[in-house]
């Protein structure tokens, strides 16, 4: 019995990573449309902050360096109860320029409201924008973000998604940036056969209409991912969020220090995977069923064991290879051979800290 379950398991998740691959090759759309606007609507973009005051800088300066046309841009940056100098940035830096503004944040309400939800709550309520634009402040955005995004956007979608990936400044670094490309390639892959759930906080577009029609992110249910809570209550209504990925649409963002953080992360993100429809949750399960499976093969069938090992490897390799370079970014072989032993070591510690009894910390505030 236990032999043939563990057969299934890997045979599953090998199907599905030659599946990824070769959907992510054939079936890749780009969503842009290719007609000359008259007129590009005006966007509003939004950045809550909180206590950033060692990122937010290279953030401001590449919202600086966005290519859209000029007087249809409004920037709304949220100062959420910082204690370092955030505030005092964001003042310096609204004052520089026309179509900028600063909120100071007011305190959520209650332990039960998502801080983060709250901050873009209140700054939403100064928006003009047709369409908004959502990032963080530890993100830095490239020329073309708006301008690919919008060119994506249709009344029908509601929501956008844009492609984020993990600088890379260390080892560690690295492992988190395979770790980004494979599980939003699989995002990827299902939103381009209908089939997307989920959302961005820190590449994210979404239409006025959709938004107001949502009741904002003050009328969705409480969740500590707020943006895999908006997209949601879209879908519910008919909306058909899209994702679209290109070197244009990504936004780079910053790692996790060291694996203490990294794991807070994590369990945040998968109290929400958790509220996924149960086809992510299975992919999500055979990633993690794999290697029990495949220890048991080495162990028992040594000769089978290591050439199934190393086919999964190959072509999860591939998955991630291809799909990073939709973005314009080249991943090395070296990352990608190691990832395979620090996804072992990291999905097993996620769910070791995840049903550990202990609330989610995000940004200082705790969440049970």
């Amino acid at each position: 019995m236990m032999l043939y379950l563990n057969i299934i398991v890997i045979g599953l998740l090998i199907t599905q990573d030659v599946l990824l691959w070769f959907l992510c090759k054939y079936h890749f759309v780009d969503h842009v449309r290719g007609e000359i606007k008259v007129q590009w609507p005006k966007v509003t973009v939004l950045v809550p902050a909180r206590n950033e005051e060692k990122y937010l800088p290279a953030c401001l300066r590449s919202l600086e360096r966005l290519n859209y046309p000029q007087g249809r841009l409004q920037f709304i940056i949220g100062d959420d109860q910082s204690t370092d100098r955030t505030p005092q940035i964001i003042k310096e830096w609204v004052a520089q320029g026309k179509d900028r503004i600063f909120i100071d944040v007011a305190s959520p309400p209650s332990q039960k409201v998502n801080g983060k939800a709250n901050a873009l709550s209140q700054m939403a309520k100064l928006a003009e924008g047709e369409v908004f634009l959502f990032t963080d402040a530890d993100c830095e955005v490239g020329p073309h973000w708006v301008t690919e995004l919008v060119s994506a956007y249709g009344a029908r979608n509601g929501l956008i998604t844009g492609i984020t990936a993990v600088r890379t400044d260390s080892f560690f670094s690295a492992m988190q940036s395979m770790d980004w490309w494979l599980t939003l390639g699989m995002l990827k892959v299902s939103s381009d056969l209908s089939l997307a759930v989920a959302a961005m906080g820190n590449n994210m577009l979404v239409g006025r209409q959709a938004y107001m029609e949502a009741g904002g992110f003050e009328g969705i249910p409480f969740s500590v991912t707020e943006d895999l809570a908006m997209a949601k209550v879209l879908i519910n209504k008919g909306y058909k969020p899209s994702h679209q990925v290109s070197d244009k649409s990504l936004v780079v963002t910053k790692s996790e220090k060291n694996l203490w953080e990294l794991l807070r992360q994590r369990k945040r993100w998968m109290n929400g995977a958790l509220s996924l429809p149960w086809y992510w949750i299975l992919l999500l399960a055979l990633q993690t069923g794999f290697f029990p499976a495949i220890v048991y093969f080495l162990f028992t069938y040594p000769v089978w064991g290591l050439p199934i090992w190393l086919s999964k490897m190959v072509f999860q390799s591939l998955f991630i290879e291809n799909f990073a370079l939709r973005s314009g970014v080249k991943v090395s072989w070296f990352h990608l051979l190691c990832f395979e032993f620090y996804y072992l070591m990291i999905s097993w510690s996620t769910i070791v800290y995840y049903f550990w009894p202990s609330s989610i910390n995000w940004k200082e505030r705790l969440y049970r």
